[in-house]
């Protein structure tokens, strides 16, 4: 149903992402050792992610990078007893007992002084299974943004280097520090290694339109064009949230349906505004005017006005250029195709409004 607020599982529960569908899947089909999925929070990648992986007959593991602790040790300890179990799991004829002693781990739990050299030696061991076995592992990992403390794309790297038949698929809604993680860098370590890149953005307003309607009518509800398109115009083709607009709406009006998200998106962007400026609190009011400004899509030089307006004084362009950079990697901020920048959500102005005025 696409009304379901959990991530998708089936195909059939997956709208209008058929282009991304067959791309993501080609690639692994094809062999593809990277594929990097970007997009904003609450635009599909998990879903989309999700599907694939269910289809898939080979041995694949879905790592949620927010869950697993950003430690080298701990990456790659989750990393390979969940490679160990979904080998046992395609392959009933090897049993998890004798994996974990032919690559030479202890079952449930390798130790804290596992180290990057150890841990590929046993990825390939893996390897050298699944060769045997003419079948590739795939491993996906959500969030990958969450382990870069745990040098992720390191690991990545060496699987790249050091295995054949092990293939990566890496999502993250902080689309700046995975560019970085990925590769954008020279300094990077994935830097040069061939990847194929895939980018969900927000529905159209047609897109929309299709999608509720079509919700509803799986549900056999009627619900008047004006209600669709003031949720449209709320969300901005925002997936996530048009899900959970359709959700509320099956026992509650529009408006109140509308009103229920805002008021549950708030307390989640606020949240991640809150995480962001963690390390930011000497600019701390800086960043939630700017936000609360970018409700309206600004040109650079309007968001230098904007702070100049603000503090009554000249400001050095780099600094501008980095404030706008800091909300960009984060991904509360994106460049539309006007070049002009604006929330990547709508709901992140909810945010700003519950943090600086407590509503």
């Amino acid at each position: 149903m696409y009304f379901d607020p959990e991530p998708k599982e089936r195909r059939e529960d997956l709208y209008d992402f058929e282009k991304e569908y067959k791309e993501l899947k080609g690639a692994i089909e094809l062999g593809e050792r990277i594929v990097v999925i970007k997009g904003v929070r609450r635009t599909g990648k998990t879903s989309l992610m999700k599907v694939v992986c269910h289809e898939l007959k080979d041995p694949k593991i879905f790592i949620d990078g927010r869950i697993v602790e950003p430690k080298q040790t701990e990456i790659l300890n989750s990393l390979l007893q969940n490679s160990i179990f979904a080998m046992s799991d395609r392959f009933p004829s090897l049993k998890i007992r004798d994996l974990f002693k032919e690559i030479s781990l202890a079952p449930f739990g390798i130790g804290p002084t596992v180290s990057i050299s150890f841990g590929i030696k046993s990825f390939e061991k893996v390897d050298d299974l699944l060769e045997r076995k003419n079948s590739k592992l795939i491993i996906f990992i959500d969030e990958a943004q969450g382990l870069k403390s745990g040098n992720i794309a390191g690991i990545v790297a060496h699987l790249f280097e050091h295995t054949r038949n092990i293939l990566i698929v890496l999502a993250g809604s902080e689309v700046g520090i995975l560019d970085l993680m990925t590769g954008e860098s020279p300094a990077g370590d994935l830097y040069g290694r061939p990847k194929r890149i895939m980018e969900l953005g927000r529905l159209s307003g047609e897109q929309g339109l299709e999608f509720l309607k079509l919700g509803f009518d799986q549900y056999g509800k009627t619900i008047k064009i004006s209600d669709i398109e003031k949720a449209i115009e709320t969300f901005d083709g925002v997936i996530g949230w048009l899900t959970l607009f359709g959700y509320y709406s099956k026992v509650h009006d529009p408006v109140r349906a509308i009103e229920m998200v805002k008021k549950e998106g708030s307390k989640i962007t606020a949240r991640e505004i809150e995480h962001f400026l963690q390390f930011r609190k000497e600019a701390k009011g800086k960043y939630l005017r700017l936000l609360e400004a970018l409700s309206v899509p600004l040109r650079w030089v309007e968001v230098k006005r904007f702070l100049e307006a603000q503090e009554g004084r000249k400001i050095n362009d780099r600094i501008v250029s980095k404030y706008i950079h800091e909300m960009e990697k984060y991904g509360l901020v994106i460049k539309n195709e006007e070049n002009k920048y604006q929330l990547a959500d709508p709901l992140v102005k909810e945010g700003v409004l519950l943090l600086t005025r407590g509503r």
